[in-house]
């Protein structure tokens, strides 16, 4: 299945993990001299005029989970980490985060993660409703609990900015 992409940057050279592969900031890693991104607030009625944003959610969509973490949270600064904006973000965060903890085989880790993005994600439907920056949050939390229920699975972002 071809995942369609939301921006036309392209993907670094290996997928972080880590202690298998070199940190992508230290020597040899695909972020070496480079600065961390620093991203503008999100335009809340038009999200997708974000670089920041779309590359995070390729990043994310492509298993680049540590690297899209990096995009989330230059955004989530650039709101201040405050604020129902900052909170999607935070959540899109943990959901980086249990990806990383996945592929190191962390269950107990990953789970914690999920249940987290869960809490944030609620209290935003809450908040403003299940529609939030072009993604349907009941379809979003669906896909978390089907994972934390089944065990298997993987989540996709998926805004309906088409």
């Amino acid at each position: 299945m071809t995942k369609r992409r939301y921006s036309e940057q392209s993907f670094p050279s290996y997928v972080f993990i880590p202690g298998q592969n070199p940190h992508p900031k230290k020597e040899g890693g695909h972020m070496e001299g480079k600065s961390e991104p620093i991203a503008a607030p999100l335009d809340l009625e038009h999200p997708e005029t974000s670089p920041e944003f779309c590359y995070g959610i390729d990043l994310f969509n492509h298993r680049y989970y540590w690297e899209s973490h990096v995009y989330f949270e230059a955004l989530w600064n650039a709101h201040r980490r405050h604020g129902v904006v900052a909170d999607f973000l935070k959540a899109l965060i943990k959901l980086s985060a249990a990806g990383v903890k996945n592929n190191l085989l962390q269950p107990d880790s990953v789970q914690g993660h999920y249940h987290r993005a869960i809490d944030l994600l609620e209290d935003i439907k809450l908040k403003e409703g299940a529609d939030f920056l072009g993604f349907n949050l009941n379809q979003l939390l669906g896909e978390i609990r089907n994972i934390l229920n089944t065990h298997s699975g993987e989540i996709f972002l998926h805004p309906s900015w088409d």
